[in-house]
């Protein structure tokens, strides 16, 4: 079958207009390849900073044109944020209207965690994939070329004689080195160069984009804010140091590349894997320079990894410190992080001054109060990192802290019936509060906000700068 796989556009209100390779597209192309499919791929974001994709009607047109051009037996629509979502249906209801006779499948998180009423509420999807999609789709394509039933397939939604029907997800990808390298080949590199002269780059390397490098799936912990592992399984899975510097040298033989973003949300949990992919990168001459901009897991350094880290080319690192709290961090996000550890990692990375530092915090969890927004409004004047990223929590549905805000009526503007709609959680975040904490007033958590802009912006001003 031949599969058009079709990235959303970067809508226009949002700030960032820098953008990844769509990693999930090329995974899911080559693994359709692998079994003798024809994938190709449209990634609309490529145009957002076209000045004439902002006419009415740019992307729609570019859309059919290219299902016209291809006529792809299936096409699929791929979702990696919630912000996402309202396009993806506009674009599916297009498609819909334009090519009944051609099914439309989409996955992602979104689509993962709202299955049940995407399915039931937007006719414009005939299937979903659940989860990591590099065996099912395939599975599905494969059934589907062959007039077969989707049924036994694992991680799908369908419908039949109008009754929608789940298969939850139940087994994923042990080992991930089986999946195939993405297909590089099946899109332009050079259509996601943007401006890097800002970029922090202390080895003065050619930058021009960073290609995401994802060397493992899931995490073992269960902060009660995150919902990634019901997309990607339970337990922590990795790919071999062997495989992974294999992804990174073709890309830098074949395309000349010498900047990545490790994309893991837990990339260096297993310290002697971490050591290894170092090693090995250092061993085969790879001059690169790296970053970790999901954040790293502050348990898991030491001074031995944070110099092999930066000794293989690491440049930017991001630390999850979530809260400077105590009990927030730990009773009641689950970190298991203790102060100590946070204030010897930053001062660890002092030791490293090609290393920009970014810090995440998170502030108004339901348990907040003023005294632990003072511990975080301490810690971040403590830390003196180089960018701090502060964030409202967010209530993504399926995790412990949106359970409980609905359970004690704490969500602020939010319809838990028509969530799946709405592109809210991923847009707002830092401009509106989306739960109420028990002790705060919402002009308190505002005014707090207000007061850490110039601390924020101190801090940033004297130090790395980084776009």
């Amino acid at each position: 079958m031949k599969v058009l796989l079709v990235n959303p556009p970067i809508p226009s209100f949002w700030y960032n207009n820098e953008f990844y390779l769509p990693s999930s597209m090329l995974y899911l192309a080559a693994s359709l390849r692998e079994q003798g499919h024809t994938p190709l791929i449209l990634d609309m974001k490529i145009h957002s900073l076209n000045p004439e994709s902002k006419g009415t009607g740019f992307y729609e047109e570019l859309l059919c044109s290219k299902i016209s051009s291809f006529a792809p037996d299936l096409i699929g629509f791929g979702c990696l944020f919630s912000g996402n979502f309202p396009d993806v249906l506009h674009f599916a209801s297009l498609c819909k209207k334009q090519f009944p006779d051609i099914p439309i499948v989409a996955g992602g998180i979104h689509f993962t965690i709202h299955v049940q009423k995407i399915m039931e509420m937007c006719p414009a999807f005939d299937l979903i994939i659940i989860g990591e999609g590099e065996r099912s789709l395939p599975e599905m394509v494969s059934a589907l070329s062959t007039g077969g039933s989707v049924a036994a397939i694992d991680g799908i939604a369908w419908r039949e004689s109008g009754t929608v029907r789940i298969n939850q997800k139940a087994s994923y990808i042990e080992n991930p080195d089986e999946i195939p390298f993405p297909a590089y080949d099946l899109i332009n590199l050079q259509d996601y160069f943007v401006d890097t002269s800002a970029w922090h780059n202390p080895k003065k390397l050619p930058i021009n984009t960073s290609i995401p490098i994802i060397t493992s799936r899931s995490c073992p912990l269960r902060c009660n804010f995150c919902s990634m592992y019901t997309v990607m399984g339970p337990r922590w899975r990795s790919r071999s140091p062997e495989n992974v510097v294999q992804e990174i040298e073709f890309l830098y033989n074949t395309y000349q590349h010498r900047h990545f973003s490790i994309m893991d949300d837990n990339f260096t949990l297993n310290k002697s894997r971490a050591l290894e992919i170092c090693r090995l990168i250092r061993d085969r001459g790879l001059d690169i320079q790296f970053e970790t901009p999901n954040g790293l897991n502050i348990n898991s350094l030491d001074a031995e990894l944070m110099d092999a880290l930066v000794e293989a080319g690491m440049v930017r690192v991001a630390l999850a410190i979530e809260s400077g709290s105590d009990h927030i961090r730990n009773t009641i996000m689950g970190k298991h992080l203790s102060r100590e550890k946070i204030l010897d990692t930053v001062a660890l990375t002092r030791r490293y001054p090609q290393l920009h530092v970014s810090a995440f915090f998170i502030i108004g969890m339901p348990e907040e109060t003023k005294e632990t927004l003072e511990d975080t409004y301490e810690m971040i004047k403590l830390i003196k990192a180089d960018k701090i990223q502060l964030m409202n929590i967010v209530p993504f549905p399926h995790t412990a802290v949106f359970d409980q805000a609905v359970r004690d009526g704490l969500l602020v503007d939010l319809d838990t019936e028509t969530l799946f709609l709405s592109s809210d959680l991923y847009f707002k975040n830092s401009g509106r509060f989306f739960i109420k904490p028990y002790h705060l007033e919402l002009h308190e958590m505002e005014a707090f906000r207000e007061r850490c802009i110039p601390l924020i912006a101190e801090q940033q001003r004297t130090g790395k700068t980084f776009s």
